[in-house]
Formats: structure tokens, sequence, C-alpha cells
């Protein structure tokens, strides 16, 4: 019982740091994605000022995000 108890504890400390670790690192994939998606956007047009590139590059990124 004693092994049943020291298991549940770590498995519930486990899934603890794991929601941790999502809210407190989870937009970082995403901001790489979208700099990233930035950096192409200027290559391709370079006209395109980098607030232009942002929100086109926010929208697809957020559309994508959300399937």
């Amino acid at each position: 019982m004693k092994k049943n108890i020291k298991f549940i504890i770590f498995i519930i400390l486990g899934i603890i740091a794991l929601y941790f670790t999502r809210e407190n690192y989870g937009d970082h994939s995403k901001n790489k994605s979208i700099m990233a998606c930035m950096a192409a956007q200027k290559i391709k047009s370079k006209d395109m000022t980098k607030a232009e590139a942002e929100k086109i590059c926010k929208e697809k990124i957020n559309k994508k995000i959300n399937k």
C-alpha cells in the first residue's frame, strides 16, 4: 500500500510539473514559428514591412494551431 501511495504522489507531481511547463513555455515554439515565417516573408517580398509580415504570419500560424 505504501508503494502505491508513493507512486500516486509521483504521478500527481509529474502532472503538475507538466502543466506549469506548458503554461510557461507553451508560446516559445509558436513565437519561433512566427519569427521564421516573418523572415521568409521578408525574403520573399522585399518591400513588405515588419508589421505586415508579422500580421500575416500570426494569422497563418494561429489558423494552423486552431485547426
